[in-house]
């Protein structure tokens, strides 16, 4: 009896450590199923975290692009903006240049005969543009100087440089004289119809004029009496003349024959050695196309063993014509008006040195 209960305990023991084992295994299982759970949340986890951080990086990444092309457009728009506005200020100011208008301003000019009829001209281009009232008188370079010196007018014409002796005057009484070259000249040389002599030397020329030859004979032409014509002492033509040929660059002294017939201006001289025979002038090559067919066109040497050469605007502006020369305007810098300043640079524009070659001169610039 003892025994089979001793067997009854046994087998109950061992089926309770059976069952004990059973639940542990179970235990173990669910355990490791929940840590496999655990780390397989946990790598969904993960992969969403990075997957959410890379997607919310781009749109970032995105959104920063955006905001640097959002940046450098504005850029480019505030540089475009910058260009139109520089543009509008350029304009502005251009306009405000051509748009001055000297209403009740008023421009006295005298001087030269040469440049009067171009000096007209350039007024006439001014007043049309800015307005103003500008007055244009010749009389003669020296009166023009002498205008200067004396403060009777705001701007000279002069077909010659300034002498020294003026300028001392000058200076003398307060003016300030400024020189501004304005265009340039060639001297031609013109006789009458009957005359047919192609050209002459400038020595030729200074001893007809100081009366050392008196007839053309001597110089190739016909027999018959030598009328020398030339610009009287105001004129700046008849003084460079004067300088540049009678007395050869001033290597003499020699003056003008008592014997010459001196006229005020180039257009009285065109009419004298038309309506004489046997007349020689000089006149400026500005006034060459009034004169035409009128007059006969010499050519001029510098010497017997150089060539004989004619006004033109290549001639004159390399100086290779004999006697080429510039002219001037003159200011006094004490009593510079603005409408004076604005005329000068008017008539050394392009559009002034247009008007000059208009002239029959040859423009400076």
């Amino acid at each position: 009896m003892a025994n089979k209960r001793n067997k009854m305990w046994l087998i109950t023991l061992t089926a309770m450590m059976c069952v004990f084992v059973a639940v542990s295994f179970l235990a173990g299982c669910k355990t490791t199923t929940a840590a496999t759970a655990a780390a397989e949340t946990t790598a969904v986890s993960e992969t969403k975290t990075v997957t959410t951080t890379a997607a919310e990086t781009t749109p970032a990444a995105t959104t920063s692009a955006e905001t640097t092309a959002a940046t450098e457009t504005t850029a480019a728009e505030t540089t475009a903006e910058a260009t139109t506005s520089a543009e509008t200020t350029a304009a502005t100011e251009t306009t405000a240049v051509n748009s001055v208008v000297f209403t009740n301003e008023r421009l006295s000019v005298t001087g030269s005969t040469t440049t009067l009829e171009v000096s007209q001209l350039w007024a006439e281009a001014f007043m049309a543009k800015f307005g103003g009232q500008i007055t244009i008188s010749g009389g003669g370079s020296g009166v023009g100087i002498a205008d200067l010196i004396n403060k009777t007018n705001d701007l000279t014409n002069s077909s010659r440089a300034i002498k020294s002796s003026e300028m001392d005057k000058a200076k003398a009484a307060g003016v300030d004289v400024k020189e501004y070259k304005v265009l340039l000249d060639g001297i031609a040389i013109v006789t009458s119809k009957n005359i047919n002599i192609p050209e002459l030397t400038l020595n030729q020329m200074a001893d007809i004029y100081i009366g050392n030859i008196t007839n053309w004979k001597e110089v190739g032409g016909p027999d018959a009496p030598i009328l020398a014509i030339a610009r009287d002492s105001s004129s700046g033509t008849g003084e460079f003349f004067l300088q540049k040929v009678v007395q050869l660059n001033q290597t003499n002294t020699n003056d003008y024959s008592v014997n010459a017939l001196r006229l005020q201006s180039n257009a009285d001289i065109v009419n004298q050695v038309e309506a004489n025979d046997n007349a020689i002038g000089y006149i400026g090559m500005g006034y060459l196309k009034d004169a035409g067919s009128k007059v006969n066109l010499i050519k001029v040497k510098f010497a017997d063993n150089t060539p004989s050469i004619g006004p033109t605007s290549q001639t004159v502006a390399d100086f290779s014509y004999p006697i080429s020369r510039y002219c001037y305007i003159y200011a006094n810098g004490a009593k510079f008006s603005k409408i004076a300043k604005a005329y000068l640079d008017f008539v050394l524009s392009p559009e002034g040195q247009d008007i000059v070659v208009k002239a029959g001169f040859v423009k400076v610039k």
